[in-house]
């Protein structure tokens, strides 16, 4: 195996179970694209200079899916979710599924899935590895946490793992408060911090 294909790129994620309605959030490992991978799918990951100036946040649009499957895919393997799924949670969940690009690339997505009237889960953010570092989780987070609120929703919920400490540090920084901590909640070991954001404007 050459040093190429050893290679593994770190990711920042926010995922649901894929079996069940809780959440969590993680960080995970995902190999790097080969040389003769798809050119449209790894150009939404390839490596960039740009700023978060050059960068925006809007909603997701049918052209923009396979591209967010191929981060899935790089990620979950053969539990990732589908093309098929995206399309499905398009049309379910169109205002609040969005997309990080800079130009023409992909560098990340946010699905938000209503749970009442009132309450809305973040079911999946994120953000690749070779976009890191220039305060995009922020920003995709801050437009999310807007976006909640100008839809009417009062709290917004999620669950990370205890010992994520840079994700819980990012969760506070915007106001999430730990409710509870629920011990095997996505299976033996494996805890969660459920965490919750008043929407409400002061």
């Amino acid at each position: 195996m050459t040093e190429q294909n050893k290679k593994r790129e770190r990711v920042y994620q926010v995922s649901s179970n894929r079996e069940k309605s809780s959440h969590k959030l993680r960080y995970v490992e995902a190999s790097a694209p080969h040389e003769d991978d798809c050119r449209l799918c790894v150009g939404s990951l390839a490596t960039t200079d740009a700023q978060p100036c050059d960068f925006t946040v809007a909603n997701t649009s049918y052209n923009d899916i396979s591209k967010i499957a191929f981060l899935e895919k790089q990620l979950y393997s053969n539990d990732a979710y589908s093309a098929a799924f995206f399309y499905q949670a398009l049309r379910q969940w169109p205002h609040t599924f969005l997309t990080l690009k800079a130009g023409e690339k992909t560098a990340g997505y946010s699905l938000m899935v209503p749970v009442s009237d009132s309450d809305v889960s973040l079911m999946s953010l994120l953000v690749g590895k070779m976009f890191q570092g220039k305060g995009l989780g922020k920003l995709l987070l801050s437009d999310s946490i807007a976006l909640a609120r100008s839809l009417g929703y009062k709290q917004m919920e999620l669950s990370v793992a205890p010992d994520n400490a840079s994700a819980v540090s990012l969760y506070r920084s915007f106001g999430f408060n730990t409710t509870k901590t629920v011990r095997d909640y996505l299976g033996p070991g494996q805890d969660r911090l459920l965490m919750t954001l008043s929407l409400w404007e002061n």
